[in-house]
C-alpha cells in the first residue's frame, strides 16, 4: 500500500542549520555527521529548539557530482553570531506531503511515489523538498522511524 499524499499549508519558520555539500554515495555519512553537529550545537541553552530535525535539499540531487543540502531545526529566534549554525526563514506555503514509515533506505521509493503523484495529477514542483524526522534511530527501531516529506507544490487547476 502506498503512503497517502495530501496537500497542506505549512507556516514559515525560522530555522538554525548547517549547509553541506554531498554526493549520492556520501549522503548517509555526510547527513549523519551534519545532524550530529547540529544536535550538539543546538543543545546550547541560549537556543530554543521548537521542533524536529529536518533536511532541506537546496539543490537537485545529482548522480554525477556534488550538490548542497541543509540540516536544520526550527528555533524561537534567529541567532545573531553563532560560530557554526546559520539562521534563515524557511518558507511556508502549500506542500504535498506524505509520511514514510520505516528505514531511511526506503525514502527513495517514497520520493518515487510522490513524483508519480505529481505527474498523475499535473501538479508543479515549487521549491526545495524537505524531510522532517519525526523520531530518531536513537529512540525507536528502524521499522518505527517516521519521516515526513514536504514538497512545495503549485496544484493543477481543475
Amino acid at each position: 500500500m502506498s503512503p497517502e499524499i495530501a496537500i497542506e499549508t505549512v507556516p514559515s519558520q525560522i530555522v538554525a542549520g548547517i549547509e553541506f555539500s554531498t554526493t549520492m554515495e556520501n549522503l548517509p555519512a555526510d547527513m549523519s555527521g551534519a545532524i550530529k553537529t547540529l544536535l550538539s550545537e543546538s543543545a546550547d541553552p541560549a537556543i530554543t529548539v521548537l521542533g524536529p530535525v529536518m533536511a532541506v535539499y537546496t539543490e537537485e540531487m545529482r548522480h554525477d557530482g556534488p550538490w548542497s543540502c541543509e540540516v536544520c531545526v526550527p528555533v524561537a529566534d534567529g541567532l545573531i553570531d553563532h560560530p557554526v549554525l546559520t539562521t534563515h526563514e524557511l518558507a511556508g506555503g502549500r506542500v504535498a506531503t506524505l509520511t514514510h514509515a520505516g528505514s531511511y533506505s526506503g525514502l527513495k521509493a517514497a520520493y518515487e511515489v510522490i513524483f508519480d503523484w505529481f505527474t498523475e495529477h499535473g501538479h508543479t514542483y515549487a521549491g526545495a523538498p524537505r524531510e522532517i524526522y519525526l523520531n530518531s534511530p536513537r529512540d525507536v527501531s528502524e521499522a518505527e522511524l517516521l519521516t515526513r516529506i514536504e514538497f512545495p507544490v503549485v496544484p493543477a487547476t481543475s
